[in-house]
This record gives structure tokens, C-alpha cells and sequence, in this order.
């Protein structure tokens, strides 16, 4: 994921009853696109804000529905503009979404039905699901309604869940094409109804080549070609600083400066990181370790830290806003992350934190997991080293210490490919590409080459 910026929202609106629309941008006669997902924003998709603006930037027209109040506060700015003037929020069960309901099972009963019967039956190997799909109908319905009104004319899920099932009861109940933007979760283990519902897609765009693969090859599609590749794009202040800053040498006989970012979970592998310090403290080499990131283990790690001795050497950050976060990642010497895929835990993908450090020509030592070896090369573009593996990991980062001009080295050569893969201007303009090739031309006429 990105990095994690800190964003607030009062639900305070002193709006009447569940349902809550704030600031809902007038209906308009042109039509739009209308963008479902889970949660907007979200502390650590920071990656679909920034999309979102850039797609904005080009003058398309869309709205947004979350089928989630933000849980974290919203400090961004664009987050808040983009929550204020574009999004729409509801509960599930409302007296509006179950009146929408009402009116399904008398104006489309036998689609209605047929839906219903579809998620039950396709979704019969993961029964569980079932019922949460089934939750977000009265919802999916009351959206559609209200999309109908703006004059949206395609949907546009994000995530492989409960989004692209909003999505695909619009367009099983209502005629109303869609398409789905895949980033990873739930799409390793088997899964029916996730299958059929990316056969109904018109398209689906994934963040990774290492996803894309997987649903191209392992998912059964029956068109895996309708399928695409399109990497994220970096937040332009990544890249703006990143002209202007250059290489650092880690100086011998200081410490080494050693940044991580990412929620604290156990996918984010902090742990590793934590004991390899504990190794590189034994073999005499200095070290100052920030962690950024907030999560459920943070007390577990605190532990971790006082039990290892290094209660002078490891600093946790907390969840830190965009500039302190870019301040803290100039000033390391090494990035350092160890993800791991855990069954039932979302996976990574790339995370996008590795992308900014590199952007940023800070050395990175990860690990060789999911898409990570699509960005960082062994020995090329940075150090990569296998899952779980702290002796290796506190070696790799010795390497860096005790060749501080093989850091130099690898920065350079990050930084060239970070442009390529996650320049956001040409990122976006293949998805646009790709509305424009799957579905009719109406709901972006007024999409704009970046200027």
C-alpha cells in the first residue's frame, strides 16, 4: 500500500436520519461513472485517492459511493474534498435501502430473484460470503437508483469483494455495465462467485503483474484477455522530491538509519526486522530503526523491542501525515520491509511504500514475495530475501552498511525504474484506454489529455 497518511471525517453532519449524502454534486445531463467501494478513504489506499484526482484532473465526471463511513480521521486534502463533494455513505439497512428494495421485488421481481439465487448457488463453496452478499443488496439497489438520477451509466468496483458484488446486482438487476479494479484480496484462494462475477465484467484492471497473471491463468475467465495489467501511480510530491534529493552515503562508525512503513499486522513482517536489528547490534554495527504505521500489534512489537534491548534503537512513529512521512523517508539510509502472504489476511501486491523509498533513491531491503521481485531486483534495483529469513535480512542490511557505494548503485538504478512502472500520467491514460476500448464513449467525453 501506500504511504499512510493520517485523514479525518466527522460524521457529524447533522444530517437526519441513516442514510448520508454530503454535499451530493447536482444532477447533471451528461453522463457518469459511478465508482463503488468499500471504504473511501482508507488510511492505506492512498493509491486510489490519487488515482481518483488524476482522473478528475482529466475532467471525468464520476461519483462516488462508499458502503463504509471512514473509520480513520481525514486530514488530506483531497480526501476531503473529494469525501465532501463526490461521495455518498449509507448505512446498509436504511428505510431509503430497503424501501429501494420494495421496489425491486415489485418493478423486477424475476431478476431480483434470479440475483439473489445466482449468489447463493455460485457462491455455495464459501457460505460465509453468502450472507454478506447478500447484506449489500438492499444497499446495491438503493444505489442504483440513486446513480440512475445523476445520469450514471457505468460502474466501477474497487476490490474483488463485496464492491464488484454492489456492481454486479446493478447490472444483473438493471442492464447497467460494469467493470472491477483488483488489488489483490481474496483472489488467491478458491472462489466461485468471483469467478462469475469477472465473467459478467466488461473489464478488470490489476495492480500487478503477479495478480494479473493469477487471474489470467488460475481463475478459469472465460475471457482472461478482458484481464489487464495497470501499475499505480506515485504521488507527484514523491516525485517532485525525488529530483531534487540526492544519494545518501551512509557514513561509516554512525548509525544506520533504517525507515519501515506499513500497518503494524503480521503480513508487514516487522517482526524480522526488529530481530535482524537485534543481530546487527551483535555483530557491533549502530543503528536507529523508525517504524510508521499504526495497527493491532502494536504492543506485541513494543514487546518484541523491550525483550530484543532495543528500546533505544526502534522508534515507532504512529501513523504520520504525507510531509512528515516524506521528511522521515529522506533522511534513512535503508527502507526496510519484510512482508509475508498469510492465509486469510489480505495479500501484498507491490507495496507502494517500496516504490516511493526507491523514487526517493533510498536502497531498499525486502522480501522476494508476491509482485515485490516485479520492482525490486536482487542485486539490481535493491536486496531481496526470502520470507522469515532474519539472519538473511540483518546480512542484507550489513551489506548496505559496509558498502555504502553499492547503495549509491542500486539507488540509481531504482529510481529509473520506479519512473517507468509507476509514472502516473501514462498509468492512467492505459486505464482510460481501457474505458474507452470496453464501454461506450458517453460518460467521458470531456476527459482531457494531461496537460
Amino acid at each position: 500500500m501506500g504511504i499512510e497518511d493520517k485523514i479525518t471525517l466527522s460524521h457529524n453532519t447533522g444530517i437526519s436520519g441513516s442514510t448520508l449524502t454530503i454535499n451530493a454534486p447536482e444532477q447533471r445531463s451528461n453522463a457518469r461513472l459511478g465508482i463503488i467501494i468499500s471504504m473511501f478513504p482508507e488510511l492505506h489506499e492512498t493509491f486510489i485517492l490519487r488515482e481518483l484526482v488524476a482522473l478528475e484532473r482529466r475532467g471525468m465526471r464520476f461519483d462516488i459511493y462508499s458502503l463504509q463511513y471512514p473509520r480513520d480521521p481525514i486530514t488530506l486534502d483531497d480526501a476531503i474534498r473529494l469525501s465532501s463533494e463526490r461521495t455518498t455513505y449509507s448505512e446498509l439497512f436504511t428505510a431509503s435501502t430497503l424501501m429501494a428494495f420494495a421496489r425491486a421485488t415489485v418493478k423486477t421481481p424475476g431478476s431480483l430473484v434470479r440475483a439473489m439465487a445466482g449468489v447463493v448457488w455460485q457462491g455455495r463453496d464459501r457460505p460465509m460470503d453468502i450472507i454478506k452478499n447478500l447484506a449489500v443488496l438492499p444497499l446495491s439497489l438503493w444505489i442504483a437508483e440513486d446513480g440512475r438520477k445523476r445520469g450514471i451509466t457505468h460502474w466501477h468496483g474497487h476490490w474483488a469483494n463485496i464492491p464488484t458484488t454492489s456492481c454486479w446486482y446493478i447490472s444483473r438487476i438493471f442492464g447497467q455495465s460494469w467493470s472491477a479494479a483488483i488489488h489483490g484480496e481474496d483472489i488467491f484462494s478458491p472462489n466461485r462467485f468471483l469467478q462469475h462475477k469477472l465473467n459478467e465484467a466488461r473489464f478488470c484492471v490489476v495492480c500487478s503483474g503477479y495478480f494479473c497473471n493469477h487471474l489470467q491463468q488460475k481463475m478459469g475467465l472465460d475471457h482472461p484477455e478482458h484481464v489487464h495489467l495497470n501499475y499505480h501511480g506515485l504521488d507527484p510530491r514523491v516525485m517532485q522530491r525525488a529530483d531534487q534529493r540526492e544519494a545518501r552515503l551512509a557514513v561509516a562508525g554512525e548509525a544506520l538509519s533504517i525507515v519501515s512503513i506499513g500497518r503494524l499486522v503480521p503480513t508487514k513482517g516487522h517482526d524480522v526486522l526488529i530481530k535482524a536489528c537485534k543481530l546487527l547490534r551483535a555483530v557491533g554495527i549502530p543503528i536507529k530503526v523508525q517504524i510508521i504505521g499504526s495497527g493491532p500489534l502494536e504492543d506485541e512489537l513494543n514487546e518484541l523491542v523491550a525483550a530484543s534491548g532495543l528500546s533505544d534503537e526502534v522508534t515507532f512513529l504512529g501513523a504520520l501525515a504525507f510531509e512528515q512521512v516524506l521528511e522521515t523517508l529522506e533522511m534513512a539510509d535503508v527502507f526496510a520491509l519484510a512482508p509475508r502472504l498469510i492465509p486469510g489476511h489480505p495479500p501484498d501486491g507491490i507495496p507502494n511504500v517500496i516504490a516511493e523509498a526507491m523514487a526517493l533513491g533510498i536502497p531498499v531491503v525486502t522480501t522476494r514475495v508476491s509482485a515485490i521481485p516485479e520492482l525490486v531486483g536482487d542485486a539490481e534495483t535493491g536486496v531481496l530475501v526470502e520470507v522469515d529469513d532474519v539472519e538473511g535480512f540483518a546480512r542484507a542490511l550489513e551489506s548496505l552498511y559496509r558498502d555504502p557505494q553499492r547503495a549509491v548503485d542500486y539507488s540509481a538504478a531504482a529510481r529509473d525504474r520506479v519512473a517507468r512502472l509507476f509514472n502516473q500520467d501514462a498509468n492512467i491514460n492505459e486505464l482510460l484506454g481501457h474505458f474507452k476500448h470496453y464501454v461506450p464513449d458517453e460518460f467521458i467525453p470531456t476527459a482531457l489529455p494531461d496537460t
